[in-house]
């Protein structure tokens, strides 16, 4: 059994990495510890604009403050999933907001899931293990279908 944050490919000697948003910095730091003893390697922004530029190849997932000056955690998952260099990163919201107005407007702006705070050691670990779970199902269909190609190529050039 894979231990969460280790690599789900004995190969690769990777860990997840995961990016934090939140203006508090209190916020970011306990999720950094907590994170931290699941096994993750973390990165953080402090605002929107930040994580924007943060989020790229080497980031597996986000957790994303709702309630930030500037660009609210609704815009910057919009903005996620509008790239096409990082469309595919799991997004959690992370929010004092709990209510189901609030969980759908996650959702609509391109949350894969949703964690209220004050944040549950033993939840953050289910669902961020959860949608790294995906990510990486996800991440080694392309692989294949990548090969796939390759290989339809190739035998195509051969013919």
């Amino acid at each position: 059994m894979v231990s969460p944050g280790a690599p789900s490919d004995c190969k690769s000697a990777k860990r997840d990495r995961i990016l934090i948003v939140d203006d508090e910095p209190v916020n970011r730091a306990l999720l950094e510890r907590m994170l931290g003893v699941l096994g993750y390697e973390t990165r953080s922004a402090a605002n929107g604009q930040e994580a924007l530029t943060a989020v790229n190849d080497d980031i597996d997932l986000v957790l994303l403050d709702v309630n930030m000056p500037d660009i609210t955690g609704f815009e910057v998952a919009k903005q996620i999933r509008s790239a096409d260099r990082c469309f595919d990163v799991p997004i959690i919201m992370v929010t004092a907001l709990s209510s189901m107005q609030d969980r759908l407007a996650a959702v609509e702006s391109g949350a894969n899931d949703f964690i209220c705070k004050p944040v549950d050691l033993t939840e953050l670990r289910v669902r961020v293990t959860a949608q790294l779970s995906v990510k990486h199902a996800q991440d080694a269909l392309k692989r294949s279908m990548d090969d796939l190609e390759r290989i339809v190529e190739q035998r195509t050039i051969a013919l």
